[in-house]
C-alpha cells in the first residue's frame, strides 16, 4: 500500500510535515561522499586507500564510521583506531553499507529533535532493524541493499514530527506511549499523521524508490494478507519486531505473523536471524531469551485463546497439509441459538460452552475455531465425516444435560473423495451443507460431496 493510497494525513498536517522536510535538508542517502564510497566499494579495481581518501573529506562521517565499525566488531579483541584499519577490518563488501549508516548517524545528530527518543538510541535501533531486514531479504531472494536502506530509514519520521509540530508536543506523546503501534495511534489522534507516514514523505521527497517508501510507510502496518503483498515491506516489519523482541520490548504479534506468512518463513527463524544480524545485541540479552518469546508467539499466533484450538489461518494450513496426502472430510459446526445462551445465562457461560465444544471437537480430528461460535474439523479418511458428526452430537448432548440450557449443533459435512482438494473448497461445500442443516430445523447434520 503506497503513501498516496492509505488515506494518510489531512492537508494541514501534511503541509506541516512537508515544510519540516524542506527545513531539514537533504537525506544522507544522497550525500556525494557516501555515493562515492559505495561506488568504490563495489569497484574491484579500487583500493582501500581510495576509499579512505574519500572518507577523509568528511571528518564527522569518518568519526562515525570508525565508531560504528568498532561497535560491529565488539565481539572481537581488535579495535580500529584509523579509517584504514576500520575499512580493512569491516571488509570492502560492507564498507559502503557502513558509510550509509554513518551518514544517517550524522543526520540524526544534527536533527533538531526526535520526539522524546534519544538520538543515539534511535540510530542504534535503525541500524539493528536495517541489519535484520537485509538478512531477511537475502533469505527470501530480494534486494538486500533496498531492505537495508528501508530498515535504516524506517523511523526517520520521528525526526520530522518535532520540526513540524514542536518538540514539546512530541515529547509529551512519547512520555504517554513509548513506541510501537500504540505510538502511531497516539500520533495520528493528536497530529492527524504519524511518524511512519512522515518518514515515507521524507523518503519520497528524496526520490527513493516506491518499494522503499512503501516499506517505511507501512512498517507498523496494517497487516497485508495477500498473495502479492510486498516482501520488502514484510522484511522491515519482521525486522522491526525482531529487534523489539531481542530487547524484551512488545511487538505487534498480528503484524509479525502476517509478515512472516508473506515471506514464507516460520516464527522460529527469528532467533537465527537475530544471531546472524545482531551478534552484539544477542550476546548480552536484556530480557527473556528470544527462543522463549518466539515459542510463546508461535503458540499465541496459532491458537484461539479461549478454546486452545487452532485459529482459522493455522487450521487452514494444517488442513491443507493433511488433504494433500489423503482424503478426508471437513465439518463446520455452529452452536444453535448461541446468542440466547449469552443473553439468558451470561457471557461466562457462553465461553464455557465454546470451550467444551472445542474440547469435544479436538478428540475427533484437527479442530479449529473459525470465529464466534463457528468451528471447523478435519476428519482424515478412512473415518466417515457423517458418522463423526453423529458422534459429536451425542457427546454434546451428554455434556450439556441441563434442560434449562439446551446446547445443540448444526453441522455441515463435505467429503473430499480424493487427495489434493483445497480446504477452502471443502469449507465452501460444508458451509452450504450447514445452511441446509439450519433450514431443516437445526440440531442436525447435512453432507455435501466434492
Amino acid at each position: 500500500m503506497g503513501i498516496g493510497e492509505q488515506g494518510g494525513a489531512t492537508r494541514a498536517p501534511r503541509n506541516a510535515v512537508e515544510a519540516a522536510i524542506k527545513e531539514m535538508g537533504e537525506l544522507p542517502v544522497l550525500d556525494r561522499t557516501v555515493e562515492q564510497v559505495r561506488r568504490l566499494a563495489d569497484d574491484p579495481g579500487a583500493t582501500t586507500q581510495d576509499i579512505v581518501v574519500v572518507l577523509e573529506r568528511d571528518a564527522n562521517l569518518a568519526t562515525n564510521l570508525i565508531r560504528l565499525a568498532n561497535a560491529g566488531l565488539s565481539h572481537r579483541p581488535v579495535r580500529a583506531t584509523s579509517l584504514h584499519q576500520a575499512v580493512t577490518l569491516v571488509g570492502r563488501r560492507a564498507v559502503g553499507r557502513l558509510a550509509l549508516e554513518a551518514a544517517v548517524c550524522s543526520f540524526f545528530e544534527r536533527a533538531p529533535g526526535s520526539g522524546g527518543v534519544a538520538r543515539g538510541h534511535l540510530h542504534v535501533h535503525a541500524v539493528e532493524v536495517a541489519s535484520c531486514a537485509a538478512e531477511l531479504a537475502r533469505r527470501v531472494g530480494i534486494d538486500d541493499a533496498e531492505a537495508h536502506l528501508a530498515g535504516l530509514l524506517h523511523d526517520m519520521g520521528k525526526l520530522v514530527l518535532p520540526v513540524a509540530f514542536g518538540a514539546a508536543l512530541l515529547d509529551a506523546l512519547s512520555a504517554e506511549t513509548a513506541g510501537g503501534p500504540d505510538r502511531v495511534v497516539a500520533e495520528r489522534a493528536a497530529l492527524g499523521t504519524d511518524h511512519a507516514e512522515a518518514g515515507a514523505l521524507l523518503a519520497a521527497h528524496a526520490g527513493l524508490s516506491t518499494p522503499v517508501v512503501d516499506a517505511i510507510c507501512a512498517h507498523h502496518g496494517p497487516p497485508i494478507e495477500a498473495p502479492d503483498a510486498p516482501k520488502l515491506t514484510a522484511c522491515v516489519q519482521v525486522a522491526n519486531a525482531t529487534v523489539a523482541l531481542v530487547h524484551a520490548q512488545p511487538a505487534d504479534e498480528l503484524l509479525l505473523d502476517v509478515a512472516l506468512g508473506t515471506l514464507g518463513l516460520p516464527m522460529s527463524c527469528l532467533e537465527e536471524i537475530s544471531l546472524t544480524a545482531l551478534p552484539a545485541a544477542t550476546a548480552e540479552p536484556t530480557g527473556p531469551a528470544l527462543a522463549e518469546q518466539v515459542a510463546r508467539l508461535e503458540r499465541e499466533a496459532r491458537t484461539d485463546e479461549l478454546t486452545g484450538l487452532l485459529n482459522r489461518r493455522y487450521w487452514s494450513l494444517a488442513a491443507r497439509e493433511e488433504l494433500t496426502a489423503r482424503e478426508g472430510s471437513v465439518l463446520i459446526c455452529d452452536v444453535d441459538h448461541f446468542k440466547r445462551i449469552n443473553d439468558f445465562h451470561g457471557h461466562h457461560t457462553g465461553d464455557y460452552v465454546l470451550a467444551e465444544i472445542g474440547r469435544i471437537l479436538g478428540t475427533h480430528g484437527v479442530a479449529g475455531r473459525l470465529g464466534g461460535d463457528e468451528f471447523a474439523l478435519l476428519v482424515p479418511a478412512p473415518r466417515d465425516g457423517e458418522q463423526v458428526a453423529g458422534d459429536i452430537a451425542t457427546a454434546v448432548a451428554a455434556t450439556f444435560e441441563d434442560p434449562t440450557m439446551p446446547v445443540t449443533l448444526s453441522i455441515g459435512v463435505a467429503a473430499s473423495g480424493a487427495p489434493g482438494v483445497e480446504p477452502g473448497e471443502l469449507l465452501r461445500r460444508a458451509d452450504g451443507a450447514l445452511y441446509e442443516a439450519k433450514r431443516a430445523g437445526r440440531a442436525t447434520a447435512r453432507c455435501a460431496h466434492v
